[in-house]
């Protein structure tokens, strides 16, 4: 129940799979690419283990950070927060966001959007004029009155 006494369903966006098989093909070709002109010069000794191991912490971070964008947003009837990411399923409550910001060009209507917590940023990827997700922030912004956005037009 919410704090008028009405029963709130639950709303949840997901960002379209094409938009995700895009991106993390991308991620898959940079990386393919990477290594086809870097495992020569590995070979032939022509870098240090230090470069290497350089160049590898990037690999590995690169990823790391991408397979932690999240790709489904739901706000449950109890007004929590559930984010889904590959690699991690967090549950907030809706003051801890403190802004919601879209992309700095926003020519695009897909893009990354950034919800910055109390402890850290995370990342959405998005359809930011999509109805679904239109109506989880106009939610979001009811939950929280403090709620700031920034480059999302349809909600500031």
């Amino acid at each position: 129940m919410g704090k008028t006494g009405t029963v709130h369903h639950e709303i949840e966006y997901e960002a379209p799979f094409l938009f995700l098989v895009v991106f993390y093909a991308l991620l898959v070709v940079w990386t393919g690419i990477s290594l086809f002109f870097l495992w020569p010069k590995v070979q032939n000794g022509v870098l240090s283990v230090f470069q290497v191991g350089m160049i590898a912490f990037i690999l590995a971070y690169t990823w790391y950070f991408s397979l932690g964008i999240f790709y489904v947003i739901r706000i449950k009837g109890d007004e929590t927060i559930q984010m889904k990411s590959i690699r991690r399923i967090i549950n907030i409550f809706p003051d801890v966001v403190d802004a919601v910001e879209g992309p700095r060009f926003g020519v695009l209507s897909y893009g990354f959007i950034r919800f910055r917590l109390d402890r850290e940023k995370v990342y959405l990827f998005c359809h930011i004029t999509n109805s679904h997700f239109v109506r989880l922030l106009v939610r979001m912004k009811r939950a929280n009155g403090n709620l700031k956005f920034k480059g999302l037009y349809p909600v500031s």
